[in-house]
């Protein structure tokens, strides 16, 4: 058996894979410092099972994953392929090669395979235990054991000396052995208490188990009352079947009576129905007509309504026209007062303007005379002069009595024209206060006799 090839990705300062081919005899591997042999070692011992981080010259397992550089990115997962040479059959497997992989990821996780099937951790310690590999041997040392190898005690060098000779490994198996042995004892004392426990047991066990062999026997009994019991009530139960058969069939009978009975319900139901459809179409009709004679009735009730308020406004227009009557009767006596004043003031006026009129005639008929005596009285005015100054007097008195008799005669046309045409207004006032009453009047009659019209329709209209 011999190392056949070793491949590394993702392991320490291998971020690409890489494969070693080797031969059987030595191989070296030469190379100047910080270029990574050691990590060759490392990830032999760590493929093989290793878990102190400390051997593999790390703080913890996680720094076997490539960690990155400045020229490319760190990487998730470490692995490492272990080949070996079996043709001689060494180790204890059915093949001629043996590939032996581990792979740890960033988070902490680390798989075994064998010939790319999973395995655990103590499978390969169990195909490597009789070939001197694995965790705990010498048959890898690392950087600086030597050293402590060749200072160690003699009991260290005895240890060293039987792994060489191949006495180690029976050592590693009396140990397991003795252990397995103590664990037997242990489980022997487990099982003399468990045995004693039951002896102890045993006494209230057979009671309880002599309870059981009664209580199977009562059973059993039980079970035969129990048959006897259930054919009794299959007896009884059957004559219940047959007593119910027979109801059934008379009721069967009487089914079939009453589907008769209902057949002819259903034809009188049928009928029934075409009688409601026809007194339902009546009722139709007379719904209509109903509501022909409630829109009638409202009808009537509106316009009395509204006669009523026609009415009501009648007798408040002719309580206004009587008020109004009255006061215009009082207008009317006092404008008859003061036309018959007026009237008195007017014949007072008139026989003023008489007298006036009469005078002026006098007066006209003097001045004609003066004017005929004028001529005769030119030719005296000489000898006249006193007698026409006397007479200049006089008509001058006369022209001033005569346009004082005109002026007050413009004031008493003026007066009666005025009292005429108050009075005019008045009259009118009053015979538009009477055509008034008369049209309240006949309103007033009008809607009364509307109202009676309308009561005695109602009166007389059908229920």
């Amino acid at each position: 058996m011999y190392l056949k090839s070793l491949v590394l990705k993702g392991f320490k300062s291998f971020a690409d894979r890489s494969a070693l081919t080797l031969e059987p005899g030595i191989t070296a591997v030469v190379g100047p410092n910080g270029s990574g042999k050691s990590n060759i070692s490392d990830a032999v011992l760590w493929v093989l099972g290793e878990r102190n981080a400390k051997n593999l010259r790390g703080q913890a397992m996680e720094d076997v994953i490539f960690a990155g550089s400045s020229a490319r990115k760190a990487s998730g997962l470490a692995e490492v392929d272990l080949v070996l040479d079996n043709s001689d059959g060494t180790l204890p497997v059915d093949f001629d090669e043996v590939a032996i992989t581990r792979r740890m990821y960033r988070n902490g996780e680390s798989e075994y395979l064998i010939n790319g099937t999973v395995a655990r951790r103590m499978d390969v310690l169990d195909i490597l235990h009789d070939s001197g590999l694995g965790t705990g041997t010498h048959s890898i040392i690392s950087q600086g054991s030597l050293d402590s190898i060749l200072q160690s005690k003699p009991e260290d060098r005895r240890a060293l000396i039987e792994e060489a000779a191949g006495v180690l490994k029976h050592k590693q198996r009396k140990a397991k052995s003795e252990r397995k042995l103590a664990n037997m004892d242990q489980h022997l004392l487990r099982a003399r208490d468990v045995v004693g426990e039951v002896a102890r047991q045993l006494g209230p066990l057979e009671r309880k188990a002599k309870k059981a062999r009664t209580y199977q026997e009562l059973a059993v009994q039980q079970a035969e009352l129990a048959l006897s019991l259930a054919v009794d009530d299959l007896r009884g139960l059957q004559k219940e079947w047959d007593a119910a058969k027979a109801r059934e069939a008379a009721l069967a009978a009487e089914l079939e009576e009453r589907r008769g009975a209902i057949q002819e319900a259903e034809a009188a139901v049928e009928a029934l129905q075409e009688r409601i459809r026809q007194q339902t179409l009546d009722a139709g009709d007379l719904s209509r007509r109903h509501r022909a004679a409630a829109t009638v009735v409202e009808r009537f009730d509106s316009a009395a309504m509204m006669l009523r308020e026609r009415r009501r406004a009648a007798t408040a227009r002719a309580g206004e026209l009587e008020l109004s009557i009255e006061a215009n009767a009082v207008k009317a006596d006092e404008a008859a007062s003061e036309l018959a004043r007026a009237t008195a003031q007017y014949e007072e006026a008139a026989a003023e303007l008489d007298a006036a009129k009469k005078k002026v005639s006098d007066l006209d008929a003097v001045y004609r005379d003066l004017g005929v005596r004028r001529g005769s009285l030119e030719r005296e005015l000489s000898a006249l002069s006193k007698d026409t100054e006397k007479m200049t007097a006089e008509r001058e008195t006369a022209r001033r009595r005569h346009a004082e008799n005109t002026e007050a005669l413009s004031h008493g046309l003026a007066h009666v024209q005025v009292v005429e045409g108050r009075a005019a207004e008045l009259a009118l006032e009053l015979a538009r206060a009477q055509e008034e009453a008369e049209r309240a009047a006949a309103g007033a009659a009008e809607a009364d006799g509307e109202l009676s019209a309308l009561v005695a329709d109602e009166a007389a209209a059908p229920a």
